[in-house]
């Protein structure tokens, strides 16, 4: 499907919470707007925003001083495999390299060919990492 109006990225912050809302599937948490270490972009077709992708500067005790989490991408279904996510990563980097962030990851399900296809035509570089979830509360 083509769309005719350009899409925009752009970073979202205090005062963009119904951005937060539009894009969010369950219950928005937008504190995350005004914590420094967070860094979330929206991109927008006009005002409608079509897609989104956040992280988090995790702050490290040795070695590089921090590392940036990927930890949600998402792009409309009527929007998607026009290179958004593309854009959406893309301006992720740069922000990141411009507070010094040296390197990054992201979590997916080793079946998720989509994700997977788009974090390697990125140059990321797959590994093997066994994760162990924990539950705090009963939920």
């Amino acid at each position: 499907m083509t769309h005719s109006l350009q899409t925009t990225v752009r970073r979202l912050g205090p005062g963009d919470e119904d951005v937060v809302r539009e894009l969010a599937e369950g219950a928005a948490h937008t504190a995350l707007l005004a914590d420094e270490h967070t860094t979330f972009l929206a991109a927008f077709q006009g005002k409608k925003p079509i897609g989104f992708v956040y992280g988090y500067e995790l702050l490290r005790m040795d070695g590089a001083p921090s590392m940036l989490f990927v930890y949600e991408l998402g792009v409309d279904e009527a929007f998607r495999r026009q290179g958004i996510a593309t854009m959406l990563m893309t301006e992720l980097e740069q922000i990141a390299r411009s507070r010094g962030i040296a390197e990054g990851f992201v979590l997916t399900e080793p079946d998720n060919v989509a994700a997977n296809s788009l974090y390697e035509s990125l140059g990321g570089e797959r590994s093997e990492v066994l994760m162990w979830d924990y539950r705090y509360a009963d939920s």
